[in-house]
């Protein structure tokens, strides 16, 4: 079962894509990196790993997870390049 309550795709290209994410109250996206560039802007909720407000830039390689410890849902969107997908996600057992 997915710790998301819901995703919405704002576009999914080749070279980039962008999706609006609302991660549930204690919900958590695993450790992972990308083989690219990710942006990550919070617009509401704040948690242990994201504040609301602010702007996260992961470097092609970093790894990086979101904890939601909060009590309210943390609301954030991604901008992937190139575009997100199986071979761009790489999560850490």
């Amino acid at each position: 079962m997915s710790d998301y309550l819901k995703d919405k795709k704002i576009f999914n290209f080749k070279f980039a894509s962008c999706y609006a994410y609302w991660l549930k109250p204690d919900g958590r996206e695993p450790k992972h990196y990308h083989r690219g560039i990710e942006f990550v802007y919070v617009f509401k909720g704040s948690c242990k790993t994201h504040r609301q407000g602010k702007l996260y830039v992961y470097q092609k390689g970093q790894v990086h997870e979101v904890i939601n410890n909060s009590k309210q849902p943390l609301v954030f969107i991604c901008l992937t390049i190139p575009q997100e997908n199986e071979k761009n996600t790489v999560y850490i057992s």
